[in-house]
């Protein structure tokens, strides 16, 4: 049990410190941010009671601190300074270290020493708050003579006792809002609101009506059953605009009776249910049955799942996928309509089981390009570069193996933009630029799919200086230094070792990077493109197939070999007779509908050669196009026969075949035969 509860903390925390590190870049970049320091404190404060729950100290530690520090910037005690922001940032740095130590399971010896030090000299610096800001919290004993005593009526007696019993903490929260506060009853609205998510109103005074109405004048009392402590109301409640003071004390309410009876009849205007955890539910009398459950009973609306079930799951459903296949053909070649009727029928239902699995297996590409913000604003620093980072399209959802898989070759772009791309402000000020440099990350989805592109408006790439660094590195000859196009420099950025920094940093100049990026996109099955322009910028290009596990794919046969065509990147399939095919500058083409396409015989692009004759037709016998579509360009595909549709399960290739040209992968088909799957991407280029 302990493991599973260990699992759900890491998993927890994890999320807590990304949410951290993105609510930080935000703060700095805006002070006065309250929506992100009331993130970065509530992340702070569960992680606290978590880790201390689970007996990890120096993470409670740690927490502990940076939410006193956090809660003096909530109450403007002190405020938002890049000092504070940086302690914060090692303090969520720190998290990560010791939160990495409990993943694998060792014991902890990372000294917190020095950042406990730091937080703690921040917490005695006195700061003088801005008097334009400062905004008073009090305690009080009782705010009830203020506002007069609350009559109770017995079913909310009855609720106010199941809370205590429950153990429930009932407070008294007395709320007064600034002089000359327009529109009094929308800020009691927000109170309420927020009370309600909360815990459970059990009174009020003046009624909630009346408060929604505005009948009241500056102050008016809510009492409140909540799990929570007395110090957290006044935070939360604080943060409330034209809120000028709040008074919480508990409430300790003696009914005048000796007994409370159960009422016989469910109150006619029962109190609004809360949205939050709510004390007064329980067994109530026969006469409430028709009062509605309690709504800290929720319902459970998501689970959370190991990757390594789904993953096996994603397998099962592979070869139940293959197992469906080979059950249609040989339902199909037995012609009995019962068996074909349960085929069918079968057919659709893993279909759509399939289908549903794919979309476990979804995650938005914000799941990783959330922390890059924190990636730009650290490299930024270390090399005294002003960056801006615009992400675009964050939403789009990418197979979670591929998301795992491309996370470091994108860090790998950033950092080669930073170090290589953006140039200094003084720099950029000489050149008419914006001191400010820019990097973009923007993810758009196409037919199968994903590209993302990483652009900056920085120096742009020397293809001279590539030349000349290619040269003394001895990776060309002399004379193609001169002459080198933008294929051929990606090609030698991408060379291991290569690299144009003059000295070696922390971040480059090892000649480890571009090739790193290549050799693991393409083993995703992408593909990596670039674009410069000197002075204007560099843009590389990241095209990612949306899924590595099953496709739908047409499967046709060229000689005696059978292939797979994902069926995302079809246009058409047609029969022409072989004259129509005609030659264009030493290309073969067809003309279909006044559209002039390439026509690639694939016997002759995958070497498929045989001493059969039998499939390849007759001089003027019809021959088979498919018509494929990528990147508005169109190909068409010269096959012996196309076989069909189906569903196939993408296998890797092992090592020793994974650069053939024009193969991206392979499956297995129903009968036990291996098909080789087409790379679109290659045969287009």
């Amino acid at each position: 049990m302990q493991d599973s509860y260990r699992e759900i903390f890491l998993s927890e925390s994890q999320e807590y410190l990304d949410n951290m590190n993105g609510c930080l870049v935000k703060l700095e970049e805006n002070p006065r941010d309250l929506n992100s320091l009331n993130e970065i404190f509530r992340c702070t404060h569960t992680m606290k009671g978590m880790s201390a729950t689970m007996g990890y100290d120096k993470i409670a530690q740690i927490s502990h601190q940076m939410e006193d520090l956090l809660d003096e910037l909530r109450g403007q005690k002190k405020f938002v300074t890049s000092h504070i922001i940086d302690i914060l940032f090692a303090g969520v740095d720190l998290l990560e270290k010791l939160l990495q130590e409990v993943r694998l399971n060792q014991e902890s010896k990372t000294d917190i020493s020095a950042c406990m030090e730091a937080l703690k000299n921040l917490l005695r610096e006195e700061i003088p708050p801005e008097p334009s800001a400062a905004k008073g919290i009090e305690t009080g004993k009782s705010p009830l003579s203020a506002l007069g005593e609350v009559k109770f009526t017995e079913t909310e007696l009855l609720k106010f006792k199941k809370a205590k019993e429950n153990g429930f903490n009932v407070f008294n929260i007395q709320v007064t809002l600034s002089e000359n506060c327009p529109m009094k009853e929308a800020r009691a609205f927000l109170v309420i609101t927020n009370l309600k998510r909360r815990g459970e109103i059990l009174a009020a005074l003046p009624s909630l009506v009346a408060l929604k109405e505005g009948k009241f004048d500056r102050s008016f009392l809510i009492i409140l059953a909540v799990k929570e402590k007395s110090e957290i109301l006044r935070q939360e409640l604080m943060g409330v605009s034209e809120v000028d003071n709040v008074q919480v004390s508990p409430a300790e309410i003696k009914p005048q009776a000796s007994s409370i009876p159960e009422p016989a009849h469910p109150q006619e205007t029962a109190p609004e249910p809360s949205a939050a955890a709510t004390p007064s539910g329980g067994t109530g009398s026969a006469g409430a049955q028709t009062e509605q459950p309690s709504s800290y009973l929720k319902k459970i609306q998501s689970i959370r799942i190991p990757v390594q079930r789904l993953d096996k799951i994603m397998n099962f459903m592979g070869e139940l996928a293959i197992s469906k296949i080979r059950l249609v053909q040989v339902v199909q070649s037995l012609k009995i309509q019962e068996l074909e009727e349960i085929s069918f029928t079968l057919d659709h239902l893993t279909s759509a089981l399939q289908n549903e699995i794919m979309q476990t297996r979804l995650l938005p590409v914000a799941y990783i390009l959330d922390n890059f913000t924190r990636v730009v604003r650290d490299l930024a620093r270390r090399k005294n570069k002003e960056i801006d980072l615009e992400i675009i399209g964050s939403e789009i959802e990418l197979d979670r193996v591929v998301l795992d898989e491309i996370g470091d070759p994108l860090i790998h772009l950033l950092r080669n933009s930073i170090d290589h791309g953006l140039e200094a402000p003084e720099e950029r000020k000489s050149k008419g630029k914006n001191p400010k440099g820019k990097i973009s990350i923007q993810v758009t989805r196409q037919k199968g799919h994903i590209s993302i592109e990483v652009a900056d408006d920085g120096r742009g790439v020397d293809f001279a200086a590539v030349g000349r660094k290619a040269v003394e590195k001895g990776l060309i000859p002399e004379q193609e230094a001169s002459n080198l196009d933008v294929k051929r420099v990606l090609e030698i950025l991408t060379m291991p070792g290569f690299s144009t920094a003059k000295e070696i940093t922390d971040t480059s100049g090892r000649g480890v990077g571009l090739d790193v990026v290549k050799v693991k996109i393409e083993s995703l099955g992408g593909r990596l493109d670039f674009e410069t322009k000197i002075g204007l910028g560099t843009k590389f290009l990241l095209t990612l197939p949306l899924t590595l596990a099953i496709i739908k794919a047409m499967l046709v046969k060229v000689r005696q070999e059978i292939l797979a065509v994902p069926l995302m990147n079809i246009r058409e399939t047609i029969k022409v007779r072989p004259e129509e095919i005609k030659m264009v500058q030493h290309f073969e083409v067809i003309n279909v509908r006044d559209e002039v396409i390439p026509v690639i015989r694939m016997e002759k692009e995958l070497g498929i050669s045989s001493n059969d004759e039998q499939d390849t037709g007759g001089p003027h016998e019809a021959v088979s196009l498919v018509i494929i579509e990528y990147e508005k360009k169109a190909l068409a595909l010269l096959v012996n026969q196309i076989i069909g549709e189906q569903d196939i399960v993408v296998k890797p290739l092992p090592s020793f075949v994974k650069k053939t040209k024009g193969i991206a992968g392979a499956t297995i088909l129903g009968n036990g035969r291996v098909a080789l799957i087409l790379d679109i991407m290659s045969l287009k280029n």
